[in-house]
């Protein structure tokens, strides 16, 4: 499926290409993607092999370098939408000759984080005795969902200005505290090398962006990042430690509850435009 001539490629992606045989490849950002993605299409790792590619830029390199030696060219890239438009993704989708989709969602913990299958989940989850908000079925639990994207509301905003100045290795990480707006801006400013009020004003415009597609679920999805929301919900509603162990843990039970209804998008590009 591959050509033999990969002196130029490292020894990683050389022995993937020998090992792969007839399957199709799909670079992936992240460990935690290929579990997700290989529980999500377990009946089909036959015919596809995910692997990770260690970040997002690493999938663009990996997936021209293979491309430029493959025959059949069936190799692919998926990355998380981050800061990506709607129709920087929708080309991704729907340009045939692309071998590299954006997800329609922020990334992958979006899509783990359906209301029903977490609800489901944190029913036999350890919990703590009383929940800031309570939660008793699956339209609460959306409920609870979209109230945990509000209180992310300046961090996410924050992180969009940043990216809007082109200081990416400077954002917020998803375990960085959204308490104090104040604090955030103030940090905000620092990295920025600006006075509070600019930066508190800038913000400002961010969180009103943001607000106005806290809508629904699915729009919310988009623009708020699942990693932070998946940490908020370990802080909010259970009573394990949130450790990145018991982070890891619900992560793969929520996979395996998932996977009896994956988003369309991640269906399309699995089934439509890698396997087909």
């Amino acid at each position: 499926m591959t050509t033999r001539t990969i002196s130029n490629l490292s020894p990683e992606l050389t022995n993937i290409l020998f090992e792969l045989g007839n399957r199709k490849l799909v670079f992936l950002e992240g460990k935690d993607d290929v579990e997700i993605f290989e529980e999500w299409f377990s009946e089909q790792l036959g015919n596809i092999y995910f692997h990770d590619a260690g970040g997002c830029e690493n999938v663009k390199t990996y997936l021209n370098k293979t491309l430029e030696l493959s025959s059949k060219k069936e190799i692919y890239g998926i990355i998380d939408r981050d800061f990506h438009t709607d129709e920087e993704v929708d080309n991704s989708l729907n340009n045939e000759l692309n071998h590299l989709f954006i997800l329609i969602l922020s990334e992958i913990e979006n899509y783990l984080l359906e209301p029903v299958a977490l609800w489901e989940e944190l029913k036999i989850y350890p919990t703590k005795s009383s929940f800031k908000i309570k939660i008793t079925d699956s339209i609460s639990m959306e409920k609870g969902l979209l109230k945990i994207c509000n209180k992310l509301i300046t961090i996410v905003a924050a992180n969009l200005l940043l990216h809007k100045e082109s200081t990416r290795e400077k954002y917020f990480t998803f375990g960085h505290s959204i308490e104090h707006r104040e604090n955030i801006i103030q940090q905000t400013a620092k990295k920025l090398n600006w006075e509070f009020a600019e930066t508190e004003q800038k913000i400002i415009k961010q969180e009103n962006l943001i607000e106005s597609k806290l809508d629904s679920l699915d729009n919310a999805y988009k623009i708020i990042d699942g990693k932070r929301i998946l940490n908020q919900i370990m802080l909010e509603y259970t009573s394990e430690p949130k450790t990145a162990k018991r982070i890891e843990h619900l992560r793969k039970l929520l996979g395996r509850r998932t996977k009896k209804e994956i988003h369309k998008d991640i269906l399309f590009i699995i089934q439509e435009r890698i396997l087909l």
